[in-house]
This record gives structure tokens, sequence and C-alpha cells, in this order.
């Protein structure tokens, strides 16, 4: 079966720096596959290169029968890649509706907001999406968030309305850049849930990359660690966890 993703040898070099160091790793349909490493091991670079946001020095990128290696963001958009970011990237004066109607701007033909904002004139198209918005967050548990804008939510309830940004769109992919951080405990097992719940009820793949260890080893199907931008470990999380060399790029070498 072809990977829904594979690297080749990618490489990511800023000036002197090489942030990404010759990557190989292909990820099926339908799993969790967890990026972990500690700060700086290259993991952000990573997901930057598979979304076109970081130009590769060498190597290439396919999703599902393409090759991606040198289309822009968009196009990879197009064929059914979504992200978010470790920071979040809500835009203020806009309501939850709006916000998570920017993730369908590919598949309008007019304005989203302009058109789903308005009361008559509109398509089925743009019935569909306001109703693919509401859908989506109520998969997510926020959809009495719809009219509210990002001042009026807590940080957990925002972090939620940029997966739903990325969802909204049905896409193969999910990259999740780091959605544990700044949550707290109980928000972690809701964000555990949610990514147990996509797994079971869609054929969606995910690339979580976190610093929240006890999430990603719990809710990954296999694990891929970074350090000084080479994979040094992948497999199951037992294996990854027991893993030496993991332990001395997390502990140090002396608790190796």
């Amino acid at each position: 079966m072809t990977p829904l993703l594979r690297t080749s040898g990618i490489s990511v070099r800023f000036g002197g720096l090489v942030a990404v160091n010759g990557v190989d790793i292909a990820i099926p349909s339908g799993v969790i596959h967890g990026v972990i490493g500690p700060n700086g091991a290259g993991k952000t670079t990573f997901f930057n290169a598979i979304t076109g946001l970081a130009g590769l020095s060498s190597g290439s990128i396919a999703f599902g029968d393409d090759d991606i290696t040198r289309q822009p963001p968009f196009k990879r958009a197009r064929l059914g890649m979504r992200r978010t970011f470790q920071s979040v990237q809500l835009i203020p004066q806009f309501t939850v509706l709006e916000n998570v109607l920017i993730g369908l701007h590919d598949s309008l033909r007019v304005n989203p907001l302009r058109s789903l904002l308005s009361f008559s004139g509109r398509d089925a198209a743009e019935e569909d999406a306001q109703r693919r918005v509401i859908e989506t967050l109520r998969f997510l548990g926020i959809e009495n968030t719809l009219f509210k804008r990002p001042v009026e939510l807590s940080f957990a309830q925002q972090r939620f309305v940029e997966i739903a940004r990325a969802l909204v769109a049905k896409p193969k992919l999910l990259m999740l850049d780091e959605p544990a951080a700044g949550l707290s405990p109980s928000e972690v097992q809701g964000l555990n849930a949610l990514l147990r719940r996509l797994r079971a009820e869609s054929d969606l793949t995910v690339i979580l990359v976190e610093h929240v260890l006890s999430l990603v080893f719990d809710v990954s199907d296999r694990i891929t660690v970074f350090d000084s931008g080479r994979v040094i470990a992948e497999g199951a999380p037992a294996d990854v966890e027991a893993d030496p060399k993991v332990k001395a790029a997390y502990l140090g070498d002396g608790h190796a």
C-alpha cells in the first residue's frame, strides 16, 4: 500500500545550520503518528518542510501518488493537507464562525465570509459550508462558541477553534504542532479523547508534534524521535520509550 505521506532523504538548511538532516519517514492512512524530540531538534522545521513553508535543500516528498516536493503550500492544502501552529493564529476581530470559515476558502468560488454572513442569495455550496462549520464545532464540543470572538474564549477553546478550522475542510492529513501547549491536565485529557475519536470515526491521518510526552505515548500508533535534525528512533510507543538513544536525547548521555 502506498503511504499517505513519504519523505525521502529530506534536508533543510538555514545557512550553515542543518535543521532537518536526511529524514526518511513513511506514514500510512488512518494512523496517529507522533513526532517528539528535545527543543531545537527540528520537529517544526520538518512540519514546515512538509507543508511547503520551508524549502528543501535536498530530498523529496510524496503525498499519496503526488510528488509535492516543489508544490507551493496552497496546492498541498488542496490535495488534503491541513495544519495548526504552535501559537494561536486566530483573527481577533472575527467570530469563531468567521475564523473557521477561512478553512473552506478553497472550496467556495466567492468570498466565504461575504456570502455566508449574509442571509440572502446564498447558494447550496455556501449553505453546506456553514453547516459543515457547525457540525465541526459540535464534534469538538464547542458549538456554543459560534458567534463569540477569540477574546471571549478560554485558551483551550481557542486551540479547539484552530483545530476546527483545519478539520472543516475534511483533510486527509491533519498536522498538529504542539496542540497541548498551555493546556491544563484535564484539557489535555480532552484533547486525548478528541484524537481517539478522530482515529475511531474517520480515516484521517494525524501527525502530532508535542512536548507533552504522556499524550504522545498514549495516543500514537507510531512515534518518530528527532534529535539535532536527524531521526534517532522510530517505532511503537513502548519500543521508543525503552530506546537508550531516546533517553540520552532527553536526559543526557549519563542517563542512557
